[in-house]
């Protein structure tokens, strides 16, 4: 069986050999065979693997969503869990999205209500703006 140090795997999947590591003690990833030397060899699959953790932070879930996810693929498990796990990730995003457009209307009129002339001790919009929201 062909396998991959961790250096080869690193270049094929685009992801660091310290995140690598990281992800194996994380749980995301097998512990990999070792070598009579100790050093770690990886199956190919392994870029595959890779590759989602990197996809499915990327689309904003956690490291225990992801572990969740990867157990549910590794054991053949319930789609109705990935399905709520999806769906639970669905929500947070909208709820996100939702207080973005929040800000994003707050900004935008605040930048139209700024001349962007003189000293801030006459009163800056945006800066009062912020300090509002953070009181």
């Amino acid at each position: 069986m062909q396998t991959l140090s961790i250096g080869e795997l690193a270049e094929r999947s685009g992801v660091a050999s310290q995140a690598i590591r990281f992800y194996e003690k994380e749980k995301l990833m097998p512990a990999p065979q070792r070598t009579d030397a100790n050093y770690r060899r990886y199956p190919l699959d392994a870029v595959a693997r890779l590759q989602f953790i990197v996809h499915a932070k990327q689309w904003g879930f956690t490291l225990e969503e992801i572990r969740e996810l990867l157990i549910l693929q590794d054991a053949n498990g319930d789609r109705a869990q990935a399905k709520r796990i999806a769906g639970e990730k669905l929500h947070k995003i909208r709820e996100q999205i939702r207080h973005l457009s929040r800000i994003e209307a707050v900004l935008s009129k605040t930048l139209d209500e700024c001349a962007g002339e003189g000293p801030m001790q006459e009163g800056c919009p945006i800066v009062e703006a912020i300090a509002e929201k953070a009181e």
